[in-house]
């Protein structure tokens, strides 16, 4: 179990996400991309919240 926190990256956004890797990366890239116009590749984003 994951969990995303967009202000963890520096976005002023209440935006939170939790649940298995897979689905976690899927919501919180579609969500920065729709919302913040900024577009993660899938690794990336796994770096992200595995590096946490």
């Amino acid at each position: 179990m994951v969990k995303a926190v967009c202000s963890d990256y520096g976005f002023d956004c209440d935006f939170v996400c939790e649940g298995e890797l897979d689905t976690v990366i899927d919501d919180f890239g579609k969500h920065c991309t729709e919302e913040h116009g900024i577009e993660y590749e899938k690794e990336t984003l796994t770096k992200f919240l595995l590096n946490k």
